[in-house]
């Protein structure tokens, strides 16, 4: 058996939406397929869980799900064409207030809780580096990145790279991608003319 879904079994998980030449490794965890969004090109590697509940998760076209990533749609999750979430990231979308002000953890009843919810957007050739955390509301710009073990809480401006604990910006990065992506485009456009 093959490790990835065929498109006839990606076409019967339910999933919002699935595009073209999708793998999805058979590991992965899909919490509420139908808040899943994948777009054509798109691979999600082994170890994954996805949690599209709320406004759910939305994935472009090319986009690398690295192995062991973690992602929480609760308060939504965009992840643009070409970005990529390297291996054993966690992307949260919702989070406890954890000031002692309130209970904690999805077992209680929500009056008793404060949960913050904010979507959260990694942009156009954007790279969350290896077990990096993105938190509630951050907006990964076009082309930024972040180093691995990096705690991403701020939004990450477009081409610079940041890292550490918290996130800093250490430099920018090059536009060269644009030009890249414009190449493999028109190919494409010329293979399928």
């Amino acid at each position: 058996m093959d490790r990835y879904y065929s498109d006839d079994e990606l076409s019967r998980l339910g999933l919002a939406s699935v595009g073209r030449n999708v793998r999805l490794d058979r590991s992965t965890i899909i919490l509420n397929a139908t808040g899943l969004h994948i777009g054509d090109h798109t691979r999600i590697d082994a170890f994954c869980l996805i949690s599209a509940f709320g406004p759910g998760v939305s994935m472009g076209r090319n986009v690398h799900i690295a192995a062991g990533v973690y992602i929480f749609g609760g308060g939504g999750v965009v992840i643009e064409d070409f970005a990529g979430v390297s291996a054993r990231s966690l992307i949260f979308s919702t989070n406890d207030d954890y000031s002692g002000e309130h209970l904690t953890g999805p077992t209680l009843p929500a009056e008793f809780r404060d949960v913050a919810a904010a979507p959260v957007r990694i942009g156009r050739h954007a790279v969350v580096g290896a077990g990096s955390v993105v938190l509630p509301g951050v907006t990964f710009g076009e082309g930024s990145a972040s180093g691995a073990l990096s705690l991403i809480k701020n939004d990450v401006s477009p081409f610079s790279i940041v890292a550490g604990s918290p996130a800093k910006v250490v430099k920018a990065r090059s536009q060269r991608i644009l030009e890249v992506e414009a190449e493999l485009l028109r190919r494409e456009q010329e293979q399928y003319a």
